[in-house]
């Protein structure tokens, strides 16, 4: 394995777990960004690490895998990047959406996940401070937690910066392009060579691909969430909590504690997709969170500015050399947080190594190379 020099453009949480893998095995890396860390969808993310209803199989057998990463990529950081357990509770009122959680629940175990229904005094006694309200079914999923995504990206570079790596924050990569065996960065009126590169770059992956020939599709993603200044401890056991809505017109909303105190809320699940990032509807998502906690009453809503997630045009990660350019390297996926340990390792070994690794083959790049 000779000393290559490899390029990482982006340093969201993906791209710093790539470029810090790489790091590792002793590769010249560099990282570019066009903002500083944590403008991206790492630093709008809930960050929640989970499996939990992800499909098909490998899918989730992915998340799986990472998820069980995270305690040793969290240890090789050796930094304090908010990582907590404690697992999440899902509850409902209605009985309609109480037998579809059962039913997830049943699936959940017998693909290994750790998932039990839970009763509203179980739930009580988890979190003291939850005025539960109307509870028809509950699902416990104890392996789960959350992390501060811009620590770990911060932490990665620290490492990379350690091992002799260069982070170039605030530069725009404006494109890309391939010669025999080496690729070449195009910034402002530079450019820059190197042996491999790897397209990190979230939603603007698909635009800087397209520089270099690659087709790499996305569907837009906007969400929101809504964050508080630093509070005293209020939600003591788990690391996320999923809430029922208060009527049919409304979603659920879920919300977390972070180490530091402050609370992250957002409507609906992970999935769901709003712009309405007002201070007025972060006022909303604040006012319907006290009612199940009174710690949250009269706390002002900080407003986040809407993100717009990664996501693939099918929804999978794509991961891997493209099919045109042997030594560009792609990484795209929604759930990025709780991929990032795993991705990071599988991607920096196989260009590394040069070998496949089997387990990534449903996420390859050529599924959408003959697409327009």
């Amino acid at each position: 394995m000779r000393n290559k020099k490899i390029a990482v453009i982006g340093a969201g949480i993906v791209g710093a777990s790539v470029a810090f893998h790489l790091s590792q095995y002793g590769m010249d890396v560099s990282v570019f960004d066009k903002n500083q860390l944590g403008n991206g969808a790492s630093g709008h993310s809930f960050a929640w690490i989970n499996a939990f209803s992800k499909q098909p199989r490998h899918y989730y057998d992915l998340k799986y895998r990472s998820m069980d990463r995270w305690p040793r990529f969290a240890e090789d950081l050796g930094e304090d990047i908010g990582l907590r357990w404690g697992g999440n509770v899902t509850y409902c009122s209605d009985p309609d959406e109480g037998r579809r959680l059962a039913s997830e629940c049943e699936r959940l175990n017998s693909w290994g996940y750790s998932a039990m229904l839970i009763s509203s005094e179980e739930l009580s006694n988890l979190e003291p401070n939850l005025k539960i309200g109307q509870f028809h079914t509950g699902i416990y999923t104890r392996g789960e937690g959350h992390v501060l995504p811009v620590k770990v990206a911060e932490a990665c570079m620290h490492k990379i910066q350690e091992a002799g790596g260069k982070i170039y924050l605030d530069t725009l990569v404006d494109s890309i392009t391939q010669s025999d065996d080496k690729v070449f960065l195009r910034l402002n009126d530079q450019e820059m060579e190197f042996d491999q590169v790897v397209i990190a770059a979230g939603i603007d992956s698909t635009k800087l691909a397209q520089t270099a020939g690659i087709n790499l599709p996305q569907r837009r993603s906007p969400g929101v969430v809504v964050k508080t200044k630093p509070l005293p401890s209020f939600i003591h056991s788990l690391a996320t909590i999923y809430l029922p809505p208060i009527s049919k017109e409304e979603k659920e909303i879920h919300i977390r504690q972070n180490i530091d105190g402050a609370v992250m809320i957002g409507a609906g699940d992970q999935e769901s997709e709003t712009e309405d990032d007002s201070q007025e509807y972060a006022n909303t998502l604040i006012q319907r969170a006290a009612l199940y906690f009174d710690q949250l009453s009269d706390v002002e809503a900080i407003r986040v500015p809407v993100g717009f997630r990664p996501m693939p045009e099918d929804g999978l990660p794509v991961i891997g050399f493209s099919p045109q350019h042997t030594n560009i390297y792609l990484t795209l996926t929604h759930s990025g947080v709780t991929l990032a340990p795993l991705v990071g390792a599988l991607a920096a070994l196989e260009m590394v190594a040069g070998i496949p690794n089997g387990d990534l083959d449903p996420y390859r790049p050529d599924r959408f190379a003959f697409k327009s």
